[in-house]
């Protein structure tokens, strides 16, 4: 039996701002021994001598968190937690076949930093590909404003061909990019393999907020005006700051009058629900944000699902049932709405979680239009559990899945990702700055738009052949909490 409260979360300007999506709720007693696996399942009542006392702590803190937040806790097999050495090995074992997203680490600390954007970076994103049998160079998908990178004048586009004046090939490209301090040599790449250019930079990560709103502008187009946003993470930052930083882009499209949005999501991995339907309310149509419709419906494990449905969490002396702000997230209000009646989003394979939620979220109440490669495919969220004793007895942290989300028409189980309204295939070696009329998925959009197409230069190396080196996916829940305050769970990667 675990004894769980709400917690109030956001940032810390959001009053100001009259997002009144936030809420604070009562604490609440969860009593579900009577449901749950029996958390001492050994039928040797002796733990294994040879494994550690703080182990054995580690794993019985990951059987019980699993066996009550798991969205597939039915399916948790019976393990003897006190004969497993490796805590992440143990973890992994007790995981749902079909789970490949929940996953745990051993430094709370550094996981906190990192889903409030706060990384040890250098403010560059690069993706490897390879272009013939064995040689890699990185290409610089975005740089983050105000980072080591942008300070050195590091631009979307370039390649990096060596790192430590080492050609970097498919055994070291891990290595050698991810190193606190390197030497990255900037060149390029034509028919006839790599080139160099003499460029050479260091640069030193460093511990940074990064500011997920990497290019806005409002583009005039065949007089039209339109509003073009990049953004790569659902956060506010640690302070509230990012969430500003976004409310000041719709601020300036509201004061250019512009007709449409493109918001650009290739590299955005996703992380706050929440965010995402605020963003959601601002992009809809002014009804359906003023009659607060349904925007995403979320799915729990069977105790945590019916424990909301009999809870009075809204304190108006009935059981919540299936309208628990638990169970559904409705469209906040919005200072920022453009009554839109259509909306475009760019999207890669790296499009992923909230990015997904945002675009089905839409679909009842706006027209949404897709542009580029089919998304990830994650309709599941996520919280963090780390020991929920005081003093805490280890530094490990938990991110298992907790709930499946569906849109108000209850689409869901995209698991193979959502297919674009306009299949176009991001050319990597040929990227021009966000923004340009250059940029195929973007002049697709403006296209759509106006009616008329703009001139997109067919360069050399579009006849040079790559293959990306597949990435994994960022996990990145935009808030940590501490057990056993159990957050507003809306807030979930």
């Amino acid at each position: 039996m675990f004894v769980m409260r709400m917690k109030a979360i956001g940032p810390e300007k959001r009053q100001k701002k009259s997002w009144s999506l936030w809420v604070v709720l009562a604490a609440v007693l969860f009593v579900v021994a009577s449901c749950k696996k029996d958390p001492d399942p050994v039928p040797d009542p002796d733990p294994d001598p040879e494994i550690p006392k703080e182990i054995l702590v580690i794993n019985e803190w990951i059987w019980e968190g699993l066996n009550e937040v798991y969205l597939w806790e039915k399916f948790i097999p019976n393990l003897d937690y006190r004969k497993e050495p490796d805590p992440e090995e143990f973890f992994n074992k007790l995981l749902y076949d079909d789970d490949i997203y929940s996953w745990i680490v051993d430094d709370y600390e550094a996981l906190l930093a990192m889903f409030e954007g706060v990384e040890l970076v250098t403010g560059m994103s690069a993706r490897p590909v390879l272009i013939n049998d064995n040689d890699v160079v990185y290409v610089v998908e975005f740089v983050t404003p105000d980072s080591p990178a942008a300070d050195s004048s590091i631009q979307r586009g370039d390649f990096i061909i060596s790192i430590d004046n080492q050609l970097i090939n498919r055994e070291n490209y891990r290595d050698l990019y991810y190193q606190t301090t390197a030497l990255f040599e900037f060149g390029g790449v034509s028919e006839g393999g790599i080139i160099h250019n003499g460029r050479f930079v260091e640069l030193t990560a460093i511990e940074l907020s990064q500011n997920p709103v990497v290019h806005s502008e409002v583009i005039d187009y065949e007089g039209a005006k339109i509003g073009y946003l990049v953004y790569t993470q659902f956060t506010s930052g640690p302070s509230g700051e990012w969430f500003d930083a976004l409310n000041a882009v719709f601020e300036e499209f509201i004061a250019a009058s512009v007709t449409d949005v493109v918001v650009d999501l290739r590299y955005n991995p996703g992380g706050s629900l929440d965010l995402s339907a605020y963003m959601a309310s601002t992009l809809s149509s002014a009804s359906s944000m003023e009659n607060q419709e349904v925007f995403v419906k979320m799915v729990w494990n069977e105790l945590y699902t019916q424990y909301w449905l009999s809870s009075d969490l809204d304190d108006n002396g009935q059981a919540d049932g299936e309208d628990s702000e638990q169970l559904v997230i409705k469209l906040p209000h919005s200072d920022y709405n453009m009554d839109l009646s259509r909306v475009y989003f760019l999207t890669t394979d790296g499009t992923a979680s909230a990015c997904e939620s945002l675009m089905i979220g839409l679909y009842p109440y706006t027209n949404v239009i897709q542009i580029g490669t089919t998304t990830y495919g994650k309709c599941y969220g996520s919280f963090t559990v780390d020991d929920w004793e005081n003093p805490k007895r280890h530094n490990w942290a938990m991110q298992p899945i907790v709930i499946k989300f569906a849109n108000a028409d209850g689409y869901t189980d995209f698991v193979n990702g959502i297919i674009p309204d306009y299949f176009i295939d991001e050319y990597l070696l040929d990227l021009v700055p966000f923004g340009s009329t250059e940029d195929p998925m973007l002049a697709r959009a403006l296209e759509d738009i106006t009616g008329i197409a703009p001139l997109v230069t067919k360069s050399a190396a579009r006849r040079i052949e790559y293959t990306p080196v597949p990435v994994p996916l960022k996990q990145i829940p935009e808030r940590i909490f501490d057990w056993p305050v159990k957050p507003n769970l809306h807030q979930i990667n």
